[in-house]
């Protein structure tokens, strides 16, 4: 089932040269579940729990904020597009290169929530 679900995540990739990765992560761990890399992309990235647990800490803060539950983030870097979207207990990130569409990464959001819908969820704390 695993390799099913790389390689949805992996023919994604291959539909828009723009997008070079994406990571499903464990929303309260920040741990890689899944994920999908073009050769353009650093495979370092879904290494770096601190940088996919800035945006769950993100996403908390806005909570306490009084700002609402965050559903979607988007970051632009010097030479990259991020998108960052909560579903379920899932944070699944977006990795695109600076001339991605934010757009085009977000009509992704569906095809991946078909892909992982039958992650098993785990309750909640």
């Amino acid at each position: 089932m695993e390799g099913s679900k790389q390689k949805l995540l992996s023919n994604l990739l291959k539909r828009d040269e723009s997008i070079i990765g994406i990571i499903v992560a464990e929303k309260d761990s920040a741990i890689p579940v899944l994920s999908s890399y073009s050769p353009t992309c650093s495979e370092t990235v879904d290494r770096h729990r601190p940088f996919i647990g800035s945006t769950i800490t993100l996403m908390r803060n806005s909570n306490k904020l009084g700002l609402g539950e965050t559903k979607r983030v988007c970051a632009t870097y010097e030479d990259k597009n991020v998108v960052n979207i909560f579903y379920k207990q899932w944070v699944i990130i977006i990795i695109g290169k600076s001339d991605s569409s934010l757009g085009g990464m977000l009509s992704l959001e569906n095809e991946i929530y078909q892909c992982i819908a039958d992650l098993p969820v785990l309750p909640d704390d």
